[in-house]
Order: C-alpha cells, then sequence, then structure tokens
C-alpha cells in the first residue's frame, strides 16, 4: 500500500542572545511526486536602534605627498525575524549629506507548533493541519537629506510573501522620509492529500504592512508594491516609474487576516453526527434527502 509520507523537524537553540527556534515541515507523495515543504525560523528577540548622522562627503588627504581619497558614502542594512524582511542601501558621492534613522524590532518564539493528522473513517482523503504562533512586530523610520555629484538610495520591506519599496538612482537632490510598520501575528498551513496526489496545499500568515513615504527627488524614482495570497498568487501588484524633479507622496497598507466565514452545512446540525467521515475535497451539493434525512 501506497503512503503519504509525513517530515517534521523541530529544533531549538541559541543564537547570541537570542533564544531561536526552526522547523522544516513537509509532505511528500511518493505516488505522482508532488510535495509540500515549508521552513521556519525566529527567535524571542529585542532590537532597538536609534542614531543620526550629518556632514560633508569631501576628499581627504592620506599621504604627506598629497594623495587625495575619494569621497564616498555608503551604509547598509539587513532585517529578518520570521520572514518579517527589511532591507536598506545607500552610496552617495561627494555633498552634504544628513539622515536620522530607528528600528524597533520584537519577534516571540516560545510557542510549540502544533500539527494535526486527521482521515476519516474508509476516506483516502487526508487533511493535515499546522499552526505557528510565533509574532514579529518591525517598527522603522528614516529620513534622508542630500546635495550632491549623486546618491543611489534603496529600500525593501518584506512580510511573509508582501513586499513593497522604493529606489532613488542617480539623483543629485535628494529628501525623503520613509515610515514601515509591519505585524505577523501567526502562521496556519492546510494540506489536503490522497496517496495519489496533494490536492492543495495553503500558507495562510495573518498580516499586515504600512509603508509611508514623502520624497524630493531630481534623478529616477522607482515605487513598487506586491501582496500575494494564501498559495502566494499575486493578487496586488503596481510598478511606478519617475524620470526628472518629483515631489512624490504615497501610502500602501497591505492585510491579510482570517474572517469567520460560515460554511454551507455548519447550519446542519442534525446531520453533522452522520456526517463525520464526509471527505473535506466532496464538493457535492447537499440534496433534500441529505439534509433532512440526516443522511450522506
Amino acid at each position: 500500500m501506497r503512503k503519504v509520507f509525513v517530515y517534521l523537524l523541530l529544533l531549538a537553540g541559541l543564537i547570541s542572545s537570542a533564544s531561536a527556534a526552526s522547523y522544516t515541515f513537509g509532505v511528500y507523495n511518493v505516488t505522482d511526486g508532488s510535495s509540500f515543504w515549508i521552513s521556519r525560523q525566529s527567535a524571542n528577540m529585542t532590537l532597538d536602534l536609534s542614531g543620526s548622522v550629518e556632514g560633508e562627503i569631501a576628499p581627504i588627504a592620506v599621504t604627506p605627498a598629497g594623495r587625495v581619497l575619494s569621497p564616498y558614502y555608503s551604509a547598509s542594512s539587513d532585517l529578518d525575524a520570521n520572514d518579517v524582511r527589511l532591507r536598506e542601501r545607500t552610496a552617495a558621492l561627494e555633498g552634504t549629506y544628513s539622515s536620522e534613522e530607528a528600528i524597533y524590532l520584537r519577534a516571540w518564539a516560545n510557542s510549540a507548533v502544533n500539527r494535526t493528522y486527521f482521515k476519516p473513517a474508509g476516506s483516502g482523503v487526508w487533511t493535515i493541519t499546522l499552526e505557528e504562533n510565533w509574532p514579529v512586530r518591525l517598527n522603522a523610520s528614516r529620513t534622508v537629506d542630500y546635495a550632491g555629484k549623486m546618491i543611489n538610495d534603496r529600500d525593501s520591506a518584506g512580510n511573509n510573501g508582501d513586499s513593497v519599496g522604493a529606489s532613488f538612482l542617480y539623483n543629485t537632490e535628494l529628501s525623503k522620509e520613509r515610515n514601515v510598520a509591519m505585524r505577523l501575528e501567526r502562521l496556519n498551513a492546510t494540506v489536503i492529500a490522497t496517496n495519489d496526489t496533494i490536492i492543495s496545499a495553503d500558507v495562510f500568515a495573518t498580516r499586515s504592512t504600512v509603508y509611508d513615504i514623502d520624497s524630493h527627488s531630481t534623478g529616477i524614482a522607482d515605487l513598487r508594491y506586491r501582496q500575494v495570497d494564501s498559495r502566494n498568487n499575486i493578487i496586488n501588484i503596481g510598478e511606478e516609474r519617475y524620470s526628472g524633479t518629483y515631489d512624490i507622496t504615497r501610502r500602501v497598507k497591505m492585510e491579510l487576516v482570517e474572517t469567520n466565514v460560515t460554511k454551507k452545512t455548519d447550519w446542519l446540525n442534525c446531520c453533522i453526527e452522520g456526517c463525520s467521515g464526509l471527505d473535506p475535497c466532496d464538493t457535492m451539493p447537499w440534496g433534500g434527502a441529505g439534509v433532512f434525512g440526516c443522511a450522506c
């Protein structure tokens, strides 16, 4: 008899001063080769960062003979907590530069990851569910003011498949104020499979992302966002490009939240007991005999 194999690996350890946890969960079918895998990593962590810089990007003499280093400024940052991500890149040539930044990050990974396996009697359909409660909070604000030869500035925020960001390229003058707030509440995965194939796989991360930007640019400005559903299909996407001198204000808010939807069978109280073996993939309509005769 062919079987559906379910693999699960749950690890816990220490990374730096944070208590970290990770797991890999998979369903692999040996009949048609279909498979589903998910890997997650988080930690009990706290990060508070704030700072500012102001000055002139200018050449400096480094030897008595007068050797001069070309003026240059660069900065980068990468944050990732349970697929809640923030990436920033800045590079500037000679000019006047100032910036302020604040980052607040909290992540929790205390709860165990729960799995359930259900197959009705006499049915060949498995329903496998996974419940993860590892929330994340990430707030980040940043301002930039520059005037000089050229600056390139990019940022991107991602939250479990959703993403939003902006790029400012070849600017001689740039000022921007950006605020981003991301929340991850929990993740639920549901896989429905038989001995022959994986029927469906849904990964539902309850999350929200808010991205605000107010800018003045004199080069190329690119703005973009993308939102996906529980099957990683793109449901909203946008891309904009501005070349020249522009004042741009944008606010992007994306949410994916679970709503309480009453199923067609929820009100059939008299029939539920008689239908405990109903296949999750059974889409046959309920007839009068099935409802009032309490037989499925």
